[in-house]
């Protein structure tokens, strides 16, 4: 038990460095995460099979897999936008509705009872936005962003726990990371059209950071 703490609390800390290496790559949000996604799938799939870590999943869980790994795509480019709108603060404080909307949408999905104690403690993170969005105008869309990024960091959750009950967390990482490529890779003409680069291609520091963002935290976990 203790050992496991620490490996969560070594893991947090590694992926707190999202918010900080989104920000410090220049690539947009969209070509940041495509990026992200691709050099994770790769490395966790090629990680996998040199310690022999693989296992076999049929189509329909491999779809179902990936699925999830849509959500989180779109998650993380919706939360990379806010941060590139607004800051590292406002785009971290942005992750927090997403237990509200757990709240909300998980007993809907999972056609449970509704905890009032639940909507009640995580409401209270839209009143703090709330005032963020009010006091500073030029917020706004970096918060508009952030919610939308919480509504799939949410959704993402409730599918994952299903996941996890039929799945190694090995394959749910590898399906996840290449659903996640391949629905942002469908997305991308339109989002470029909308919001274009000034380069589709990363600098070194750039790479470095796209990598050392997921691929490290993921890999740690499993151990």
């Amino acid at each position: 038990m203790k050992k496991a703490y620490i490996k969560l609390h070594i893991a947090l800390l590694l992926a707190g460095f999202t918010g900080i290496f989104g920000r410090l790559i220049t690539l947009n949000e969209g070509l940041l995460s495509w990026y992200r996604l691709l050099i994770s799938a790769i490395g966790m799939f090629l990680f996998l099979v040199v310690i022999g870590r693989m296992s076999a999943v049929n189509n329909k869980g491999k779809l179902h897999i990936a699925g999830a790994g849509a959500l989180l795509g779109f998650h993380w480019l919706f939360f990379y936008g806010s941060i590139k709108y607004t800051n590292i603060s406002v785009g971290v404080v942005c992750f927090a509705p997403t237990s509200f909307f757990n709240a909300v949408m998980a007993p809907l999905i999972n056609k449970k009872k509704f905890s009032a104690a639940e909507l009640l403690l995580s409401s209270l993170t839209l009143f703090g936005i709330s005032l963020i969005f009010g006091l500073d105008a030029g917020y706004r869309n970096g918060i508009i962003l952030g919610i939308i990024s919480s509504t799939f960091g949410a959704l993402y959750t409730i599918y994952n726990e299903r996941l996890v009950q039929k799945f190694t967390s090995e394959m749910i990482i590898l399906y996840q990371m290449f659903g996640g490529l391949a629905a942002l890779t469908l997305v991308m003409p339109l989002f470029l059209t909308i919001s274009p680069a000034k380069s589709l291609l990363p600098s070194i520091t750039d790479l470095v950071g796209c990598w050392c963002s997921p691929c490290y935290v993921h890999c740690y976990c499993i151990f």
